[in-house]
């Protein structure tokens, strides 16, 4: 059964399903429309279309509170009408590949798929080599889900692969449960590198410490420093209001922000269009 725009109400198929809270089926939601529109729209254009989904987890999850078992990103992304050409996943948790083999094996059409079984900053040789070969007459685009549990993202990652390919991002930024509760210790203890390693500056406490910045300035401080990374690596600069927030359902908490970026115009225009139209009232035939 297809519930909005992620597949529930599925049957358990004994294989590993952590079970995650009910505010994560908005990143699903989200991840998935913008696929659709992805593969919709590029599918004539690009002979090769590479997915890759960094920390991809095992593919399903069970709803905390309702129990009820839906699919995530990592198996999302195979159900559009017109699928990607080419799949890549990363996870250091062998539970979650495993299951995620086993699951798209049980898949009825063939695909292209690399697992890796690795953390996601040493993974990305592995990555480049998976990756389909493009020349003139062979053209490569490419979109990247980053998926991670905390902000323990290092930004060479993006920069390895967002310079060597044509490829879009969608990040999920953990701004709320990991910067914002544990800012204080990663403010005063000079020798933690793990803001430092996501906006790409280690020198970041001196401009923060120098523009006299509070708690309430934060999350636009990093959202800024990160837009500025991706500018230098030639992707469009974010529009205010581009970040999108996840709260805890029900409850004015910030968790996290999904943040989307593209080298094109149209690449943008999905991103507005996913934007108003993942809603939970919305069905979409992926």
């Amino acid at each position: 059964m297809s519930e909005g725009l992620y597949q529930s109400g599925l049957e358990d198929d004994g294989l590993y399903t952590p079970t995650i809270k009910p505010h994560s089926i908005e990143k699903i939601r989200i991840h998935n429309y913008y696929v659709a529109l992805f593969t919709t729209s590029m599918r004539s254009l690009w002979p090769q279309r590479a997915y890759l989904g960094l920390y991809s987890g095992p593919g399903r999850a069970r709803v905390e509170g309702t129990g009820e078992i839906i699919e995530t990103t990592a198996m999302s992304a195979f159900r559009p009408r017109h699928p990607f050409t080419n799949y890549i996943f990363v996870d250091n948790d062998a539970q979650c590949v495993n299951a995620l083999r086993a699951r798209i094996e049980a898949l009825d059409a063939d695909h292209d798929v690399t697992l890796i079984e690795a953390d996601v900053q040493e993974a990305v040789p592995q990555v480049i080599e998976a990756m389909p070969r493009f020349g003139s007459g062979h053209g490569l685009l490419s979109f990247c889900f980053i998926d991670p549990f905390s902000a323990a993202l290092d930004f060479d990652v993006i920069r390895k692969l967002g310079s060597r390919y044509r490829m879009d991002f969608l990040i999920l930024l953990m701004l709320g449960r990991d910067v914002r509760t544990n800012f204080a210790q990663y403010l005063e203890d000079p020798t933690d590198t793990r803001i430092g390693a996501l906006i790409d500056d280690p020198h970041w406490r001196d401009e923060w410490l120098s523009k006299g910045l509070g708690r309430r300035d934060l999350v636009r401080f990093i959202l800024g420093k990160f837009d500025a990374a991706m500018t230098r690596l030639g992707y469009k600069a974010a529009l205010p209001g581009d970040a999108h927030p996840v709260r805890v359902m029900g409850k004015n908490v910030f968790l996290y922000s999904l943040v989307f970026y593209s080298r094109s115009d149209r690449g943008r225009q999905f991103w507005d269009a996913t934007r108003k139209g993942a809603d939970p009232q919305m069905r979409l035939d992926l």
